[in-house]
């Protein structure tokens, strides 16, 4: 006797799928089986209760699903941050690790990439069977991921490097019975930059003025520009992007004046690319009309005195021409203009004049004035026979009065000592002067001796 089929329209409840996390292999497995009455042949299975159905189906998909203890041994390594240069090659390396002597067996693996925006972008996808899937297979490839080998090195390589390149990859190795692992790796792609500095030629004004300027160029990331040292400016910074890469230009505001003429300023360019900042020296050039002044030299002896002027300028540019003249109209013939040289030679007749040097320029005239005041030939003559004369008699208004004080200060002290007593004890005598009138004779040789007695001592004293 022959049970009657449940009828196609007839549906079993469908199963309590038991309550595991969404998107996990246990819970896709569980949703994709559909449990329908009607395809039931077997007419026996037609009277199995539901309620038996779940347990039957979680042992079923147990059996072929990986554990989460398994999904955890998977391991990758790869270095958080790969660097390259624009143009140049680089790879991303990526492997599997596995300690166990047999690894297990690579299902597939896959490079995605993050946008800017947030999307992710396939970059390439390896299948053992069915090989490599590589949007831009010419500038992409995989390093050592062949058909037939073990596929544990899931390294790529990026050909021709682009500022468009710069984002973060995801390397994920799927796996059986294990399941997958993935590293996240930020590729960062530098550019170079181009520097260079130059001075802005300015006029001396009283508004502030770009007198410099520094350009860092096709640089990325962006390159950072400071101005030392400081004088007091300001810096007017900005930046313009082309293929990814940033060009800085800063420019030096300053007012200009002569004082910053010739000054010298350094453009320092920091950037990751360099070592040290790249130092860019930079020499003011501020234009100005002539500065002048003049200073007098004098060379020679006397009556043969030589006087030169130097007309000094500082300008920028340089002084184009020098003008001598006087107050009173054109220069004395004496007068003999050298360029920035006024040599003035001696004459018969004194100068008392008053120079005037003119500076030009291309920008305008700067002029000075010195008065000078010289003796003639004929006055410097004079002069010095004058002192000719004039110094004996000084010699002689000094010698006289000089020697009739010595004399008479020597004549009083002879008479303050009189009586002086020699060396050996004996007693010396003034000469005294004999009367013109009753000169005396002197006595002869015999009388001499009568005198020199001591008895006769008084008479001969009187």
């Amino acid at each position: 006797m022959k049970l009657p089929l449940p009828t196609p329209c007839s549906v079993c409840p469908a199963p309590r799928i038991p309550r595991l996390g969404r998107g996990s292999p246990l819970h896709r497995r569980l949703e994709s089986v559909p449990v329908r009455a009607c395809a039931l042949q077997d007419p026996s299975m037609a009277r199995v209760p539901a309620p038996l159905w779940p347990p039957l189906l979680l042992a079923l998909t147990l059996m072929g699903a990986p554990t989460e203890a398994g999904i955890e041994k998977v391991a990758v390594e790869a270095p958080s941050q790969v660097h390259g240069f624009v143009g140049d090659n680089v790879t991303l390396p990526c492997k599997l690790l596995s300690p166990e002597s047999k690894p297990p067996k690579v299902t597939q693996i896959t490079w995605m990439r993050r946008e800017a925006s947030g999307e992710l972008s396939r970059v390439a996808v390896f299948h053992p069977v069915q090989g490599s899937h590589i949007p831009e297979s010419d500038r992409v490839e995989f390093l050592a991921a062949q058909q037939g080998t073990d596929l544990l090195n899931a390294s790529i390589t990026v050909r021709g490097l682009r500022a468009q390149d710069e984002a973060n990859y995801t390397c994920e190795i799927a796996t059986f019975p294990r399941g997958s692992g993935s590293k996240r790796i930020w590729l960062r792609v530098f550019s170079r930059p181009q520097n260079e500095a130059k001075s802005l030629a300015v006029q001396q004004s009283s508004e502030p003025v770009p007198v410099a300027r520094c350009i860092s160029s096709g640089g990325r990331p962006t390159p950072r520009i400071s101005w030392v040292p400081d004088l007091g400016g300001k810096i007017n910074e900005s930046q313009e992007h082309l293929s990814g890469t940033i060009t800085v230009t800063s420019d030096l505001i300053l007012t200009p004046s002569s004082q910053e003429d010739n000054k010298r300023v350094t453009c320092q360019v920091e950037h990751e690319t360099l070592d040290t900042p790249d130092e860019l020296h930079v020499t003011l050039s501020v234009q100005y009309a002539p500065q002048v002044s003049i200073s007098r030299h004098d060379t020679g002896q006397q009556g043969h005195r030589e006087t030169s002027l130097t007309c000094d300028a500082h300008s920028n540019p340089e002084p184009k021409s020098y003008d001598w003249s006087t107050t009173t109209g054109p220069l004395p013939p004496s007068a003999v203009p050298q360029g920035s040289r006024l040599l003035i030679q001696p004459t018969e007749e004194s100068i008392n004049t008053t120079f005037i040097c003119h500076v030009s320029n291309d920008l305008g005239t700067g002029q000075a004035d010195l008065r000078v005041q010289l003796p003639g030939i004929r006055e410097q003559s004079r002069s010095l026979s004058a002192l000719w004369i004039i110094l004996p008699i000084a010699i002689v208004m000094l010698v006289v009065p000089l020697g009739v004080l010595v004399y008479f200060r020597c004549r009083r002290q002879s008479r303050q000592d009189p009586h002086r007593s020699s060396a050996n004890g004996a007693v010396s005598y003034t000469a005294v002067e004999r009367e013109a009138s009753a000169p005396q004779d002197l006595p002869t040789e015999g009388a001499r001796g009568q005198t020199d007695r001591p008895g006769d001592m008084r008479h001969g004293l009187g």
